[in-house]
C-alpha cells in the first residue's frame, strides 16, 4: 500500500513537471520487448458491446493506446486532436482508446460526443486494462513503435506533442 502511494505520487509530480515518462530506457525496452509483447496481448469488449483481439497491435504497424475517461474535458479536448490525426495515418498507425472509470453507456456517450467512433474504442469499465498498463490517471497515451516498445505519456498532452509523436512513430523502421 505505501509503495504504491509513493508510485502514485511521484506520477503525479511528474505530471505536474510535464514529464514524459518511460517504462525503461532505450537499452532495457530491447529486453522488456517480450514482456510487452505478452502485456499487448488481451482481448475486451468496445464500446459498441463488440468482442476486441489485440492481435493488430502485434502486428507491424506501431500503434497508440490511449486511455480515457468519460467525464474527463481533457480527454475532450484530446480526443479532438486525436480524431483530426486519425486520417492522416490510416493504415500506417493503430489507434486504440481505452475508456474506464464509468459505464458502458457513459463511454459509449463520450465516443459518440467527441467523434472518436473514427477509431476503435474499448470498454475498461472494469479497469482491467487499465491496470494491465499500470495507468493510474486519464487522460494517458502509450505509444508503441514497430518494435514494441512502449513510450508513456501521463496527463494531458498538447497537440504539437501528439504530432511530433505521431510523425515519429510513423517513421520509425
Amino acid at each position: 500500500m505505501k509503495r504504491e502511494r509513493i508510485t502514485i505520487a511521484l506520477a503525479a509530480v511528474l505530471v505536474f513537471l510535464g514529464a514524459s515518462v518511460t517504462p525503461a530506457d532505450a537499452a532495457s525496452q530491447a529486453k522488456n520487448s517480450k514482456k510487452n509483447i505478452a502485456k499487448l496481448t488481451f482481448s475486451a469488449k468496445t464500446v459498441n458491446g463488440d468482442l476486441y483481439s489485440s492481435k493488430e497491435l502485434l502486428g507491424n504497424k506501431p500503434s497508440v493506446l490511449w486511455f480515457w475517461a468519460p467525464w474527463c474535458n481533457i480527454c475532450v479536448n484530446e480526443a479532438k486532436e486525436l480524431v483530426a490525426q486519425v486520417g492522416d495515418y490510416e493504415g500506417k498507425i493503430n489507434f486504440v482508446g481505452i475508456g474506464a472509470l464509468g459505464n458502458q453507456s457513459e463511454l459509449l456517450d463520450f465516443v459518440e460526443h467527441t467523434g472518436a467512433s473514427s477509431f476503435t474504442n474499448l470498454d475498461d469499465s472494469s479497469g482491467k486494462i487499465w491496470k494491465r498498463f499500470g495507468v493510474i490517471l486519464q487522460p494517458t497515451i502509450i505509444f508503441i513503435d514497430k518494435k514494441k516498445n512502449l513510450k508513456t505519456k501521463i496527463g494531458p498532452s498538447t497537440p504539437e506533442y501528439i504530432k511530433a509523436r505521431l510523425k515519429e512513430l510513423a517513421a520509425s523502421k
